[in-house]
């Protein structure tokens, strides 16, 4: 296999840890040397060729190769059978309707991955406690490999061309799993099924978001104070028109589905109750001083209907706590994409036993 990346002699695994520091290559953590060997086992591990082009990206003139999704994947600390949703991943970013460059180079936002479907078992993907947090190798490596990405191949240098004020611990790895162990029944398919990929099949869906907001309900046993406290989670945000994930805990969502409510219904309900008036909003300074004179009552919502709203189930189920995650600021200008995997990809995400002595 011939690759046609730049190599580079170093020393030691210390010097290649300066090289990288050196050049603005990693992201603050120490790397996996991506040695040729590295790399061609990566490679190999897609099925795709090396210099097959993933995606592109027109305003930097970038070209995405599977070398270079490779390379980036083992600096990650990926394992090689994540390579299939790391190429599903670049072809989702790169589609038009996300708009990776302006959200790369702006707001403090990330792309956040919500893996669905068979293969968030077969990769041990975490869907349950610490959702969002450390601990889980395909989470953080998976998150991380798209950081050097968007880092590497598509200019979002921290202070360079990523110009965000604060940013958000998302930017390290920003990869959660859709539980495979809660019933997807009563209208409640997986993530990518709403969003036009077979059930049965494994999807990845990119949404350019915030931090996460938690919202804490521990005491009701009815769906309707739990969804009115998600969208009282969700009114902090900026009003322009984009999109909102809300990860439903599964203690919310056992109460909720328990009541006989589909997700269209959950939509609608938060639909409705996530609106705050204009005299509120400009009473907190949320509305510019140039606005237009606007009756104090007219409310405004958080997205402009209801199917703006991803719905999705995670997260550990000793408490009752489900999560939203704010739209970039400009939202109207990102739309979430969600690539299914083919068959073929997916059954490459299984994990080998490897021999222990």
């Amino acid at each position: 296999m011939t690759l046609a990346s730049t190599r580079h002699a170093v020393a030691d695994a210390d010097a290649a840890q300066d090289l990288f520091i050196r050049n603005g290559w990693g992201d603050g953590l120490p790397v996996v040397p991506p040695t040729p060997e590295r790399v061609e086992r990566f490679v190999e591990a897609s099925g795709i060729p090396a210099d097959r082009v993933i995606g592109r990206l027109p305003e930097q003139g970038a070209a995405l190769t599977l070398e270079k999704i490779a390379v980036n994947a083992v600096a990650a600390g990926c394992r090689e059978e994540s390579m299939s949703v790391l190429v599903a991943t670049v072809r989702a970013l790169t589609r038009e309707p996300f708009n990776l460059h302006s959200t790369t180079v702006s707001g403090a936002t990330a792309p956040l991955l919500i893996i669905s479907g068979p293969v968030v078992d077969q990769l041990n993907v975490n869907t349950s406690f610490s959702l969002f947090g450390p601990g889980h190798h395909a989470n953080a490596t998976i998150g991380r490999a798209v950081r050097l990405i968007l880092q590497n191949l598509c200019g979002g240098v921290p202070g360079v061309l990523d110009k965000s004020t604060f940013g958000h611990p998302g930017k390290y790895a920003y990869c959660i799993g859709e539980s495979t162990t809660f019933p997807h029944a009563a209208g409640w398919p997986p993530l990518h099924a709403d969003r036009g990929v077979p059930a049965d099949q494994s999807a990845v869906t990119v949404f350019a978001g915030e931090a996460p907001v938690n919202a804490r309900n521990d005491w009701a046993s009815e769906p309707g104070p739990i969804l009115a406290t998600i969208a009282d989670a969700m009114l902090p945000c900026h009003y322009t028109g984009g999109s909102f994930v809300v990860v439903i805990g599964p203690r919310h969502a056992e109460i909720i589905q328990r009541a006989g409510m589909t997700k269209a219904d959950v939509r609608e309900e938060l639909f409705r109750l996530a609106r705050r008036s204009v005299g509120a909003l400009r009473r907190a300074g949320r509305l510019p001083d140039t606005a237009t004179p606007e009756d104090e009552g007219e409310e405004r919502t958080v997205v402009r209907r209801p199917e703006d709203i991803l719905i999705t189930v995670a997260g550990g189920d000793a408490y009752g706590y489900s999560a939203v995650v704010p739209y970039w600021v400009g939202g109207h200008e990102s739309a979430p994409v969600t690539e299914g995997l083919s068959p073929q990809e997916a059954e490459r995400c299984q994990i080998p036993r490897r021999e222990t002595s």
